[in-house]
């Protein structure tokens, strides 16, 4: 009796760990891609697609009036895209990069904010 209770509780267990794995917000639902955007130093954001050959992607970067500032196609051949987005020229505000194959699409919003230099003073 008590190897079945404990069978069964080893078996809830393990099928609730299952149930509580969120969906990752990095890949849209039936997609073969993942995304991956994050700030890098001075200025610039580094952006990453894994993607699995044989479908095109379309990237682009969008502000927050919804124009695109940069679209970039990647190939069918091709299992992954990097690259780095200078963003000192663009002013401070929410921008959106996405990834398309047609069917599915994911956004990332990328925030820039430039801090003020900070000045200390002191009297002796």
């Amino acid at each position: 009796m008590k190897t079945l209770i404990a069978s069964a509780l080893i078996a809830l267990s393990v099928a609730s760990s299952y149930a509580a794995v969120p969906e990752d917000p990095s890949r849209a639902a039936g997609s073969t891609y993942a995304v991956n955007a994050f700030n890098g130093k001075e200025g610039k954001i580094n952006f990453l697609v894994e993607k699995i050959k044989g479908k095109k992607l379309t990237v682009r970067l969008r502000d927050a009036k919804g124009q695109a500032l940069f679209t970039e196609d990647i190939a069918k051949n091709a299992a992954g895209y990097a690259r780095r987005f200078d963003v000192n020229s663009l002013e401070e505000g929410t921008y959106t990069l996405e990834v398309t194959d047609g069917e599915t699409m994911v956004k990332k919003a990328v925030e820039i904010h430039r801090e003020a230099p900070a000045r200390i003073v002191s009297v002796n």
